[in-house]
Parts: C-alpha cells; sequence; structure tokens
C-alpha cells in the first residue's frame, strides 16, 4: 500500500475512534465525579452529626464548617506554587490516600477520636485541607492533558454529574448513617474514596490513549502560542528551573488591567451567587413561611437548573464560556428577583429557581474554564489558587452579613439588592470584549507567542 493511500484511511480510523474514545472519557470522568461527590455528602454530614452528638449544641456544627472553610482559603494561598512546582497527579492521588486514613482511623480505629470534640474538629478539617488541595490539583492537571475542546465537554459533564449528586447525597448519606450511625458512617466514605482512586487512575489511562491527530494544526486554537500547543499535544508541560513568586503572580494580577477587570466582574458575581444560594431554605422558612421539609424540597428546583447548567456548558465549547459569563448572570438575576417578587406563587417560585441554578452553574462554570484556558500554564496552580483565596474572602464576609440584613430588613429586600447586583455585573461583563479576552493571555507572566521563521 502506498503511502498516498495510508494517510486518508489513518486519517478516517482517527475521525472514528475519537468520539468512542470521548465517549469513554466522559463516562469515566463522571463515574469519578459522582464516587467523589458521594462520598463528600457523607462524611460532612457524619462529620456534623458527630460533633452534634458530641457536644449536643448547633454552634458546634458551625464551627466545623468554618475552621473548614478557613483551611481551604490557606490551601488556595499556601498550594498553588506547590502544585505548579510539583506533579499535580501525585498531589492528587496523596489527597485521596489521606482522606481514606482519616476516615478509617476515626470509623474503625479509635474509639477514643470519635469520642472526643475536638478531634472531630480536627479530623474535619484535615480531611477539608487535603479535599480542597485535591480539588485544585485535579484543576491544574486537566488542562495539561486535555485539549480546550475535550476540557469544556469534561467540565460541563462534571458540573452535571456532581449537581445530581446534591439531590442524591443527602438521602444517600441518610441511609448511610442510619445503618450505620457514629463513626462509622465514615468507613462508607472511605470505600466511596478508594473507588474514585481506582477511577482516576482508569481516567488517566483513558487520556493516555487519546487519538492522534495526524495534522497538529487541527487542533483547537485557545488564541496563544503556548495554548494551541498544549491543545495540539496535551501533556506536562516542561517547566522552567525556576518559576516566580506568589507575590509576583499576585502583582502580577493587580496591574493587569483585564485581570484586575475579571477579578473585580467574578467576586461581585460570586459574592452575589453564593449569597443568594446559601440563604434560599431562609428566604422560603422566613419570607414564604414554608415548612422544613417544603422549602428542603423546594431547593431541588435549584439543582435541577444546575444540572440542566452543565449540559449547557459542555455544549457551548471554549469559545461559547465568554458569552455565557454574561448571559448565565442576567439569568441568574432574573431567577434571584421572580423570587423575591412573585415567590408568593409556588410554581414560579419553582421556575425562578430553575433560572437560578442553571445560571449559578453555567456561570461557574465558565469562570473557572477561563482561568484554565487564559493563565499562564506553568503558573496555573498559583493563578488560580490567589483568585480562590480573593473570591472566598469576599464571600464569606457577604455571607456573614446577609444573616443580619436578613433579620433586619427581611428576605424580600435582601434578594431584591442581590438580583439587581446580578443584573449588574451582566451589564459589566457585557463590557469585557474580545481585547480584554485577548490581553488575558498577554501578561508579562505569560510565555510570548511562537514566531515562524520567514
Amino acid at each position: 500500500m502506498s503511502a498516498t493511500e495510508e494517510k486518508p484511511r489513518t486519517g478516517r480510523a482517527v475521525l472514528n475512534s475519537a468520539p468512542r474514545w470521548l465517549t469513554l472519557l466522559l463516562v469515566v470522568f463522571a463515574a469519578l465525579v459522582l464516587s467523589r461527590s458521594l462520598s463528600e455528602g457523607i462524611y460532612d454530614i457524619a462529620f456534623a452529626n458527630l460533633a452534634l452528638d458530641l457536644s449536643g449544641l448547633v454552634s458546634t456544627v458551625g464551627l466545623v464548617y468554618c475552621v473548614g472553610y478557613g483551611v481551604e482559603v490557606v490551601a488556595s494561598v499556601a498550594a498553588g506554587p506547590l502544585l505548579d512546582r510539583g506533579n499535580p497527579r501525585a498531589v492528587l492521588v496523596a489527597a485521596y490516600l489521606v482522606k481514606i486514613g482519616v476516615f478509617v482511623l476515626i470509623g474503625i480505629g479509635s474509639s477514643f477520636l470519635s469520642s472526643h470534640l475536638w478531634a472531630i474538629v480536627v479530623a474535619a478539617a484535615t480531611v477539608d485541607l487535603v479535599h480542597h488541595i485535591g480539588e485544585m490539583a485535579l484543576f491544574v492537571l486537566l488542562p495539561r492533558i486535555l485539549d480546550a475542546q475535550t476540557l469544556v465537554r469534561v467540565q460541563g459533564i462534571g458540573g452535571t454529574i456532581r449537581s445530581a449528586c446534591e439531590l442524591l447525597s443527602p438521602v444517600v448519606a441518610g441511609l448511610v448513617i442510619a445503618l450505620m450511625p457514629g463513626s462509622r458512617a465514615l468507613l462508607v466514605a472511605a470505600g466511596l474514596q478508594v473507588i474514585a482512586l481506582a477511577v482516576f487512575a482508569a481516567f488517566v489511562a483513558v487520556v493516555a490513549r487519546r487519538p492522534r491527530s495526524a495534522d497538529p494544526a487541527s487542533a483547537p486554537d485557545r488564541g496563544r502560542g503556548e495554548e494551541a500547543s498544549r491543545a495540539a499535544a496535551p501533556e506536562e508541560p516542561a517547566e522552567p528551573a525556576v518559576l516566580p513568586s506568589r507575590r509576583v503572580v499576585a502583582r502580577t494580577l493587580a496591574t493587569s488591567p483585564a485581570w484586575r477587570r475579571f477579578l473585580i466582574f467574578h467576586a461581585l458575581t460570586v459574592l452575589a451567587l453564593s449569597t443568594v444560594i446559601l440563604s434560599l431554605l431562609s428566604l422560603m422558612r422566613e419570607t414564604f413561611e414554608m415548612s422544613p421539609a417544603r422549602a428542603g424540597s423546594f431547593l431541588a428546583f435549584s439543582t435541577i437548573g444546575a444540572v440542566i447548567g452543565g449540559l449547557v456548558v459542555a455544549k457551548a465549547g471554549p469559545e461559547g464560556i465568554y458569552s455565557s459569563l454574561r448571559w448565565a448572570t442576567a439569568l441568574a438575576g432574573a431567577g434571584t428577583l421572580a423570587a423575591a417578587l412573585l415567590g408568593g406563587t409556588q410554581w414560579i417560585l419553582a421556575a425562578a429557581l430553575i433560572l437560578f441554578g442553571l445560571g449559578f452553574t453555567v456561570y461557574l462554570r465558565s469562570a473557572g474554564l477561563l482561568v484554565q484556558l487564559r493563565a499562564p500554564a506553568a503558573l496555573l496552580g498559583t493563578w488560580h489558587g490567589l483568585l480562590d483565596a480573593v473570591i472566598r474572602i469576599v464571600s464569606a464576609g457577604a455571607i456573614l452579613a446577609t444573616g443580619f440584613l436578613f433579620d433586619r430588613f427581611g428576605g424580600r429586600p435582601v434578594y431584591l439588592f442581590f438580583g439587581a447586583l446580578l443584573l449588574l455585573t451582566a451589564a459589566l461583563w457585557s463590557t469585557f470584549g474580545a481585547q480584554d479576552r485577548q490581553a488575558l493571555g498577554n501578561t508579562a507572566l505569560h510565555p510570548a507567542p511562537a514566531t515562524t521563521a520567514p
């Protein structure tokens, strides 16, 4: 067979095998997110129940969550440079192993640990710390091993599965705790972490078998020399011997007009989104006078919107994430305003929650993908960690203040404010044009684009 006959057949083989490979990749990643999310749902509720049983005080549950939130902020700042200089894959595996060890130690090995509140608080904080570092490691790893189009699909499907688990995991956790009360429920969480670790190994194996395009130029172009080459042959990038410090990265983010605008717009949007989602139960119970059970059931409507949102992101593609920042925020704002003004009518409230859940998920997934695709590959851990720390601190302050505002003014005025803020941020995102998008990839810390010889 001649070389000229071989090429077309090879190209067809690649095109025919790519959909099957992508389907397998998405199925394996969905299984990974499913096992991780179910484990997270079980251990969150198990730790909260242990703290409540040991102290008899609801405030201790808040203490467990507060400490966990604090260590996540520390992890965002401290772990980023370590991920850039180290191996994210190894860090993710280590995070699984530490969580498995903690769950088994408390679930089987020590009645002493399971009977002391301080031990539960320390264990929960340790799990939250390594879990967040593992999430950051996966965030850094995925753009290194997947091209842009595949990355968007994987993250979109992951968002859908995670949202579905928000409906499923409380039910599963309740059954697990009923069958295995106390610290023994953590053994099920450990088992799911073992499954997640095995599925992660399968995911890496599937990625290694990805079809190779005969023409590298056919890979999705991300607008930068570094990013286009990463999409054409997505391997772990060769990193420089010395990377810029965290302070240099922070200074670059602060002095880059495009990244500064992104951070301001993103902080305002997440501030509103996170506050609304965390106070939905209070709105329905205090403003609309729903019973706890009915209010809890209505939260499912926002999750339905979130499930749809993940599928929307998966279909949007790399270019669609930019417009998503605008329309998803407007959709979430419209849902928030509808809930505040017309939520007394329950079918309108259900529709408003679906709209909010859809906008919430599409926005957060799109903003995360923008960082993955536009930050310097070798500094993604530090870049993402600094942005994430700022967002978490701002959101925590807003959530704390919202509780006082609810008590002082009621839920409806608070929701009107946050709905209007979301519409404002949608207008701000509409000004984030092509020039800003290009500037995101042209900071002093981005590699110079490859030039072709004349």
